[in-house]
C-alpha cells in the first residue's frame, strides 16, 4: 500500500489496514512468549489487588518478550509512522491482549486512546498487530471511522450506529489515530484471540513506562539505531544536572526529537 493511500485514509477513516505486516513465524513466536507471560503478569496483578481490572491485558509486555524487540526493530509500520508524524517517533506503550471467550476486557468499552483529543495534531497513533485471525465471532475490533475528527465521545446508539467492525489475518496490522471512537468487541468464540498493542507517539509525549530505564542504558549499545529510537533513548529526561549538561552528541534529549 502507498504512502498516499496511507494518508488518504488516516485523514478521512482516521485508520488503515496494513496487511501481512510480520511473517507467520514471527507471530508464532509473539503468540506462544504472550502466553507464556501470562502467568507473571496475573500474579502481579492479583497482588497488586488489581485482577479484576485487568482480566485478560498485560501492560508493557515488551520488557519480557524478546520477539517483541524483534518486531519494533523490523518494525514494518515505520514508513507510514514517520510519514505520519512527519519525523521521528517513539514508542509510548505496548502491551498485549489474550481475549478469551466472553471476556469483559475493559477495551469493550467505547473509547480512544488520546486522553486528550489533538484535533489536526498528529500525537499519538495505535496499532493492533493480529497474532490469530480477528473475526466477528472472536470479537474484532468496531472503528467508527471518521470520529477522529469528533472531540465529544459518541453514545452507544450513535457508535454502533455508525462504527464498522475491522475483520484481518493474523499478521496484519491495524494503524489508526489516536482520537478515534473504538472499542473491543465480544468474543463469542469457543477459542482466545491474542494481539498486541503498540501505541508510538511524538518524542515529546511521556512514555507510560520509561523503557530505557526499564532496559538500562548499556542496552542503548546492543540494540540497532532504529530501536534505540523507537524505545525512547533519544528522548530521555536528564535526572541530574550532570546529565543535562552533556555535549551535543551525548545529550539526553536530542534536538531532532521535537
Amino acid at each position: 500500500m502507498s504512502l498516499e493511500q496511507f494518508k488518504h485514509d488516516m485523514d478521512k477513516k482516521g485508520w488503515f489496514i496494513l496487511e501481512a505486516a510480520a511473517p507467520n513465524d514471527l507471530v508464532s513466536r509473539l503468540k506462544k512468549e504472550l502466553n507464556e507471560i501470562y502467568p507473571l503478569y496475573r500474579s502481579i496483578q492479583e497482588k497488586n489487588k488489581v485482577a479484576d481490572l485487568t482480566e485478560d491485558t498485560m501492560h508493557h509486555t515488551v520488557v519480557f518478550s524478546p520477539t517483541t524487540l524483534e518486531f519494533l526493530d523490523q518494525n514494518p509500520a515505520h514508513p507510514y509512522l514517520e510519514s505520519y508524524f512527519e519525523g521521528n517517533y517513539i514508542l509510548n506503550t505496548l502491551g498485549g491482549s489474550i481475549v478469551t471467550p466472553n471476556s469483559s476486557i475493559y477495551t469493550r468499552n467505547i473509547h480512544r486512546d488520546s486522553r486528550t483529543f489533538s484535533s489536526d495534531q498528529h500525537i499519538l497513533v495505535n496499532t493492533l498487530l493480529m497474532l490469530d485471525d480477528s473475526t466477528i465471532e472472536n470479537g474484532c475490533t468496531w472503528m467508527y471511522s471518521g470520529s477522529h475528527k469528533m472531540p465529544k465521545k459518541p453514545d452507544n446508539e450513535e457508535f454502533f450506529s455508525n462504527a464498522i467492525r475491522l475483520p484481518c489475518k493474523a499478521g496484519d496490522l491495524i494503524i489508526f489515530d489516536g482520537n478515534i471512537w473504538h472499542a473491543a468487541g465480544k468474543n463469542t468464540s469457543n477459542e482466545n484471540r491474542n494481539l498486541i498493542t503498540p501505541i508510538y507517539t511524538k518524542p515529546i509525549i511521556k512514555q507510560q513506562l520509561d523503557y530505557p530505564r526499564a532496559f538500562g542504558y548499556d542496552f542503548a549499545h546492543r540494540i540497532s539505531e532504529r530501536l534505540k529510537q523507537i524505545l525512547g533513548y533519544n528522548a530521555l529526561t536528564p535526572t541530574t544536572i550532570s546529565e543535562f549538561y552533556k555535549p551535543n552528541e551525548d545529550r539526553f534529549y536530542k534536538s531532532d526529537q521535537g
